[in-house]
């Protein structure tokens, strides 16, 4: 989006200009940037201007609800108040995380489905390489249960369905059955991100997944490509983590898996499918062998006649 610079900041000082090589802020009349909020991080980019001006935005915040604040390092020329200017985001970063973002909102939906309505979201971070969902449970997941939801997410990102945004007033958001965080503040309008088809569902439309939430979305759950659950562990009393994968990074780690599969293989001299086999073999073999040292251990000990 085009732009104009409304202000610029640096060292926590108001100033009129930053020049090549000077880190400052950015802020500007209008952006296309997301700032870091519910658990998703803020945009990178460039914003550029005239005579090859040039900013490269390393993060972006939000402050006092409305302010956009663009931190980065002016590589070429200088910015000053009242420029226009051209804001890039770096769609090669958020493509994957929305993605990320997308399928927390599939794996909430799932958790309470296999685990039951009382699992609520305590936490989330969305990163271009990965997510991070805390939400509330007693007792760890079973692989069972892990796989059972890993199985639920996969199979609405093949259903390729759209990924709609409405904007609402709270009480309508609530009404058609929209997840809201609890204790969470929400103005006079809400937006509301749909995905998924649920036959079942009581929500709007039978839709799978609805929840309040301002972070940006892939259009269609396809988009997502994979999801692949890597971790669960305690976070707190009756607080549980999930950490999994989504796109290029699931199938990455898929492919390293398989290749650390392959390699124990290899030193086993069996096929990849008698892996598990072999291994369960070499340990109880090497149980055998510690009972009966420790039988001679005991024969040795024993006095003489």
């Amino acid at each position: 989006a085009s732009a104009e610079i409304v202000a610029l900041v640096k060292d926590g000082a108001r100033v009129m200009e930053l020049k090549a090589g000077e880190r400052g802020i950015v802020i500007a009349n209008q952006t296309p940037f997301y700032a870091e909020s519910g658990g998703q991080v803020g945009d990178r980019g460039t914003l550029s201007g005239a005579k090859g001006t040039r900013f490269k935005v390393g993060d972006t915040q939000k402050k006092l609800h409305a302010l956009f604040l663009h931190d980065g390092v002016v590589e070429q020329g200088a910015l000053k108040v009242g420029d226009e200017v051209l804001l890039e985001v770096d769609h090669a970063r958020r493509a994957p995380t929305r993605a990320h973002h997308s399928a927390t909102h599939l794996l909430h939906e799932a958790l309470r489905q296999v685990l039951g309505t009382h699992v609520a979201q305590k936490g989330s971070l969305v990163e271009p390489g990965r997510l991070r969902f805390d939400f509330s449970h007693q007792k760890p997941m079973t692989h069972d249960e892990i796989r059972a939801v890993e199985d639920l997410v996969n199979a609405k990102i093949l259903e390729n369905a759209p990924v709609e945004t409405h904007l609402m007033t709270p009480d309508q958001a609530i009404a058609q059955g929209a997840l809201a965080l609890f204790g969470e503040k929400y103005g006079e309008e809400v937006r509301v991100v749909s995905m998924g088809v649920d036959a079942k569902s009581e929500r709007a439309g039978h839709a799978y997944s609805i929840e309040l939430c301002g972070g940006t979305h892939v259009r269609r759950t396809g988009d997502i490509g994979i999801l692949k659950i890597v971790g669960e562990s305690a976070v707190a009393s009756g607080v549980r983590r999930i950490e999994a994968l989504t796109g290029d990074a699931a199938r990455s780690y898929l492919a390293t898996q398989d290749e650390r599969v392959r390699e124990a293989a290899e030193l086993l001299k069996v096929s990849s499918d008698e892996v598990i086999q072999r291994l369960a073999a070499i340990i109880d073999e090497r149980r055998k062998l510690e009972k009966n040292l420790e039988g001679i251990r005991g024969m040795s000990r024993l006095p003489d006649a």
